[in-house]
């Protein structure tokens, strides 16, 4: 079985509106989201083999706070290609990556994470995905499972198992 976790970066700063994009920091309300959903991989056990980061500071930022407790993946992968770029070439990118690594966290932008598991998955009616394809707002992060022999094999055959946002962990206490 194959895991791909796919998320958002986390809430970035519009405070100084000269910032080139790419250099955006995360906002306070950023760094505690990621906090929440580091929280949930914890209390999930959930641990990644290769992690691929858009080499933004937003994203970067986000990866670093959730590094802070949770096992460090096998390989780490920063990536400016990741930036601005649509599914079609992060799934390219992941084909290549070897069928050693099991479960992969991706870090990327919007309105390419959505894309992406739109394109990956086939279970579109379940709740999961409706929520998921109405918004996927920042830090929330999308658990997708492949039957599979291998990472060349993921379109279209994910299966989302889940859809998780940062006020979701919030509302429940989890």
């Amino acid at each position: 079985m194959f895991e791909l976790y796919v998320m958002r970066h986390a809430k970035s700063s519009w405070e100084d509106l000269n910032i080139d994009d790419f250099k955006r920091p995360l906002n306070k309300r950023g760094k505690k989201s990621a906090k929440k959903i580091c929280e949930f991989f914890v209390k999930k056990k959930y641990k990644f083999d290769f992690a691929l980061i858009s080499s933004a500071t937003r994203t970067r930022s986000t990866f670093e706070i959730l590094s802070e407790d949770i096992p460090e993946p096998k390989t780490i992968e920063y990536s400016k290609s990741l930036y601005l770029t649509d599914e079609y070439a992060i799934i390219n990118k992941i084909k290549k990556i070897s069928n050693n690594y099991k479960s992969i966290l991706l870090i990327n932008h919007e309105p390419t994470v959505k894309n992406l598991v739109r394109y990956l998955t086939k279970n579109h009616e379940t709740n999961n995905f409706k929520l998921m394809n109405y918004k996927f707002p920042t830090a929330a992060f999308a658990k997708i499972k492949f039957d599979i022999k291998g990472w060349e094999e993921i379109e279209k055959k994910g299966m989302l198992k889940e859809f998780i946002r940062p006020k979701d962990l919030q509302d429940s206490k989890e």
